[in-house]
């Protein structure tokens, strides 16, 4: 059963689910004045506290090159509350 208008068809159309070999995951990071890094990932990889701490450490770097003295300053990072994001081996090493 579905909800549709008195003037739409009977018979609805199922979406049909195909993987595509065209996705892949990608992590931006920016700020006000615009984009400061963004990191493709292989495919097949996951994302856990390593990969995460990688990835900081290039935003680090990001950071420094694009923005200098913003570091000295600080910087806020708005993230939700996903596994590598909270693992403490991230608030350890990162």
């Amino acid at each position: 059963m579905a909800w549709g208008h008195t003037g739409s068809p009977t018979r609805l159309r199922k979406a049909r689910q195909t993987l595509s070999a065209r996705k892949l995951m990608v992590t931006v990071f920016w700020d006000a004045q615009g984009i400061l890094l963004i990191e493709f990932m292989t495919r097949g990889t996951t994302i856990n506290s390593e990969v995460y701490c990688r990835t900081l450490k290039k935003l680090k770097r990001a950071i420094q090159n694009k923005r200098r003295g913003l570091l000295s300053s600080g910087v806020v990072l708005l993230h939700d509350n996903a596994r590598p994001h909270t693992a403490v081996r991230t608030g350890d090493v990162c």
